[in-house]
């Protein structure tokens, strides 16, 4: 079960990070993340990713918003059309911190091939990173 964490709003109306997401993340697959967040929760970093069509030591920049325990990513793979986010919230399972994220990957699809392969043009799934 997620953590409930409210965050803190500053004068200023705009939520900040409540948690520490810098540093290097590791999925169940393998791909990994490092992050840099700012005190406005803007996110940059890179993403090596250890499946798909890319060579797995091919990184992607990465952008994104942290806000709270919440934080969104998004990443173009470059070459092979794909653009692919990540939406998750930070929380601890046995005392270990983990990101349970949900991902949106989208493929690029040839506008004659659109009517029949769209439906598998965006595809979904989830991931756990850990430190």
């Amino acid at each position: 079960m997620l953590d409930s964490t409210s965050s803190v709003r500053p004068r200023d109306g705009k939520a900040r990070p409540s948690v520490d997401f810098n540093g290097e993340w590791r999925n169940e697959l393998g791909s990994s993340i490092s992050l840099k967040v700012t005190a406005d929760g803007s996110v940059e970093g890179t993403y090596k990713r250890a499946v798909g069509s890319a060579s797995s030591k091919e990184e992607f920049p990465l952008v994104g918003f942290a806000t709270g325990a919440l934080l969104c990513l998004s990443v173009s793979l470059g070459k092979s059309g794909s653009v692919i986010s990540w939406v998750g919230q930070h929380t601890k399972e046995n005392k270990r911190p983990v990101i349970k994220t949900m991902w949106l990957l989208a493929r690029d699809v040839p506008d004659p091939d659109d009517p029949s392969n769209f439906g598998g043009a965006i595809v979904t799934g989830y991931n756990h990173f850990v430190r």
